[in-house]
């Protein structure tokens, strides 16, 4: 059992799930502070108002921090967009030469066996 684990635990599978989970947590400082330190200020500014997240609120209700979370969102998520779709097209790319390469072993092989019986 401990083996069986070990080897589940070791795979490339987990262990690149395991880097991809702190580079989003990376990411996310990245994108956050992004958000709080340059765009907010910066909209906040558009608005008369310095602090956007803190100010902007309603009877308790802090509407200005949800729209700095929903800012926050949309750019991690077409950042991670742009990632999947940059990695997608690398993996195609990848995908037709291999698939090139077979085509022409394919073709040298049959080759090989039309002169062989002939």
């Amino acid at each position: 059992m401990w083996q069986e684990f070990k080897d589940f635990a070791l795979k490339g599978n987990v262990l690149d799930l395991a880097v991809a989970v702190v580079m989003g947590a990376a990411f996310n400082k990245i994108v956050s502070s992004l958000v709080t330190y340059i765009i907010m200020p910066l909209i906040g500014l558009i608005f008369g108002t310095t602090d956007f997240a803190n100010n902007w609120s309603f009877m308790g209700i802090e509407y200005g921090k949800f729209i700095q979370a929903v800012i926050d969102f949309i750019i991690i998520a077409f950042a991670l967009f742009i990632f999947v779709k940059i990695a997608n097209t690398v993996m195609k790319n990848e995908d037709e030469e291999e698939v090139e390469e077979n085509t022409v072993l394919l073709t040298e092989i049959r080759d090989l066996l039309k002169e062989k019986n002939s």
